[in-house]
């Protein structure tokens, strides 16, 4: 290798590292200004106003029996309650639904307000009762305070499923909150 080859080759790798290095400091400069700054405001959730509860009638249904009604008392959580009326609950708090829908009887309900239960009485209009388990009604509530409630937050005790011919609680049958569907 000569001389003058030499030089040109180190003159190259000079000239390449100067380049890198005016590279690194135009990208670590960054235009010299300061950038924007953007601030997200994240958008207030909606406070839900309802929670509509669908009532299941649960077990298994004995051959050739028919069921004329259910009775329950429905516990609410914290900040749920029924829309009322003058102290009394409004009628479309409780209404029949799934295999009750078509009956012609008003649910009866009664609300106690410590703790916060509904007692609700569900009738079949059919003669000789239905003879389905499943949904059996619709339970509207209003929420206060951010109330957000699921399936878990309600229980249903004295629950009693009364067949169609005797009067007499059908043994093995029950209740359930099968959802909660909040708006």
């Amino acid at each position: 290798m000569t001389i003058s080859t030499g030089c040109t080759y180190m003159k190259n790798i000079l000239l390449s590292f100067v380049l890198c290095m005016m590279l690194l400091v135009l990208v670590a400069c960054g235009g010299g200004g300061s950038s924007p700054t953007t601030t997200i405001t994240p958008t207030p959730s909606t406070a839900k106003t309802t929670a509509t509860l669908t009532i299941n009638l649960t077990g298994t249904l004995p051959a050739s029996t028919a069921i004329a009604g259910a009775d329950f008392t429905l516990t609410l959580p914290a900040n749920v309650t029924p829309a009322t009326t003058g102290g009394i609950v409004a009628t479309s708090v409780v209404t029949n639904s799934g295999t009750f829908a078509s009956s012609t009887l008003v649910p009866q309900v009664t609300y106690t307000g410590t703790p916060g239960t509904l007692r609700v009485i569900l009738s079949s209009s059919a003669a000789g009762g239905v003879t389905q388990v499943g949904n059996v009604a619709t339970i509207t509530l209003q929420l206060a305070n951010s109330a957000e409630p699921t399936t878990g937050s309600f229980s249903l005790s004295a629950v009693s499923v009364t067949e169609a011919v005797l009067y007499n609680q059908i043994v093995g049958m029950g209740a359930s909150v099968a959802s909660v569907t909040l708006q």
